[in-house]
């Protein structure tokens, strides 16, 4: 759910990201907050009718066909130094529930790609390094005066990371968009690219517990390695603080409806603390 539209958007993202610093952008238009708006609640209608229609199958026992099995040991987090120095950085700066959030964002990630069908390769170093520091902006305690958005500053440490481990400008730029575009409504795989189409697609599976979207032996071992405890309670809490810092950024245009999907998103099955 971006601060603009479509290529315009992008086009800024990148100038935004190459020079490494800089601001988020002013504060939401009209327009913006009601595209904003409308893209959130096509979100959430075309969530609960796929949600209904499998609960709806699970109970008249005519079982919903299940997502193909992955291997997780296939998605094992890659030995390289961004990847390393990501989620130490993420560990060093993050509570408990958020890095958990951050891995299981990758994994779901990368699994509805592997089982997508879709040809064009990924680079998952990058979106590695995207998922695990795609919210560390929110822990900021002093954010640049001009950022209006905390996904710029979480690009901002994860080209920091990549720069010091060798990356080219391009690659970091694709990495970028993947942290500033997961909140929005729709992220095209065609614009964007695959890093940042399905770290949306995998992040929506995981903050609103898009179960029918993952083999359940796979999620029960991801919900086992990462548990939830925490995570609601902690989102909206740190959403609530982004909302007073950028009153006038996505998670101020989204509140309340963003705390209410959190609070009531839980897999089934789960016990877990909010």
């Amino acid at each position: 759910m971006a601060h603009g539209a479509g290529g315009t958007h992008k086009e800024a993202t990148c100038r935004l990201n190459r020079v490494g610093a800089g601001s988020g952008g002013p504060p939401l238009a009209l327009g913006q907050r009601l595209s904003l708006l409308s893209g959130a609640g096509a979100v959430v209608a075309g969530d609960l009718g796929g949600r209904l229609w499998w609960i709806v199958r699970r109970r008249l026992r005519t079982s919903p066909r299940r997502p193909e099995k992955v291997d997780l040991a296939a998605l094992v987090p890659p030995d390289t130094r961004a990847a390393h120095e990501a989620e130490a950085y993420l560990r060093e700066v993050s509570t408990l529930p958020m890095v958990n959030h951050c891995l299981r964002t990758y994994y779901f990630s990368a699994i509805v790609y592997q089982v997508s069908g879709v040809k064009q390769s990924i680079d998952r170093e990058a979106l590695y390094v995207a998922a695990l520091l795609h919210d560390v902006g929110l822990f900021q305690l002093s954010p640049p005066p001009g950022e209006h958005c905390f996904s710029v500053g979480s690009a901002r440490e994860a080209r920091r990371i990549a720069g010091c481990a060798g990356w080219d400008e391009a690659r970091q730029d694709r990495m970028a968009l993947a942290i500033t575009t997961n909140l929005n409504a729709f992220v095209s795989l065609d614009e964007f690219g695959p890093e940042a189409h399905f770290m949306s697609v995998g992040g929506l599976v995981e903050v609103i517990a898009q179960e029918r979207k993952v083999h359940p032996e796979n999620l029960a071992e991801l919900l086992r390695r990462f548990p939830r405890d925490g995570f609601a309670g902690e989102a909206i809490r740190l959403a609530r603080q982004e909302v007073r810092r950028n009153p006038g950024g996505r998670f101020a245009c989204l509140n309340p409806l963003f705390p209410m999907m959190v609070r009531r998103s839980a897999f089934s099955g789960e016990t877990f603390r909010p």
